[in-house]
């Protein structure tokens, strides 16, 4: 981030709306800046991918044994863990991670294609709190709200972390407008979000 106004979150689309910020921190879930809690049970699609018991990235649950998170956040190890808003309850499910697919044509320079299939070693008990994300079946236009959720860093540039799941609010943007400010950083499998004058965001 450059000044104090937030520059908007590219957004890498995975079908037509599945996005993840690039890494935030090494080794760290992206970030929630100035987000809020969010609803109890708002979000049962969530997951977090836990490197030892250290959050690592965030995903959505897409079936009883995939789950979707970028290709950036690959391990040769890693636990899924899902159905609390909390990391360290101990009401949530916890399945370790067999393998890992990444997006054959992911690349490391431009952050394209940054989509990564993981195989569960057990299928996820469907719960109130465990559900599958409802995949849409077409892109959404500029200017629909989205919301963001995960257990990433809410302040930058210090980082603090929070306890529970938190959300932000952010809107879709044009390719043209934030072609504007990423020029050649915006790729074809990705789509532009976020408020631009607003210090609320997801952001790397």
């Amino acid at each position: 981030m450059a000044g104090p106004r937030l520059q908007p979150l590219l957004l890498l689309l995975l079908s037509f709306a599945l996005g993840s910020a690039r890494q935030a921190e090494k080794n760290t879930a992206d970030r929630i800046i100035d987000g809020v809690p969010c609803p109890r049970g708002s979000h049962p699609y969530q997951v977090a991918l836990l490197k030892g018991n250290q959050l690592h990235c965030g995903g959505v649950l897409v079936n009883e044994e995939w789950v979707v998170t970028a290709a950036h956040c690959q391990m040769s190890d890693y636990n899924v863990y899902m159905g609390s808003f909390r990391l360290n309850s101990r009401k949530g499910q916890k399945i370790k991670a067999t393998e890992s697919f990444v997006h054959p044509q992911y690349s490391t320079q431009t952050h394209e294609n940054d989509i990564m299939l993981v195989k569960l070693s057990d299928s996820a008990k469907l719960t109130s709190a465990v559900r599958k994300v409802n995949l849409p079946t077409q892109c959404d236009p500029a200017g629909t709200p989205c919301t963001v959720s995960g257990w990433g860093t809410m302040t930058s540039p210090d980082v603090t972390f929070p306890s529970e799941l938190m959300c932000t609010n952010i809107r879709l943007i044009t390719p043209q407008n934030c072609k504007r400010i990423y020029k050649d950083l915006l790729g074809k499998s990705m789509v532009c979000a976020g408020e631009p004058n607003s210090k609320t965001n997801a952001c790397n």
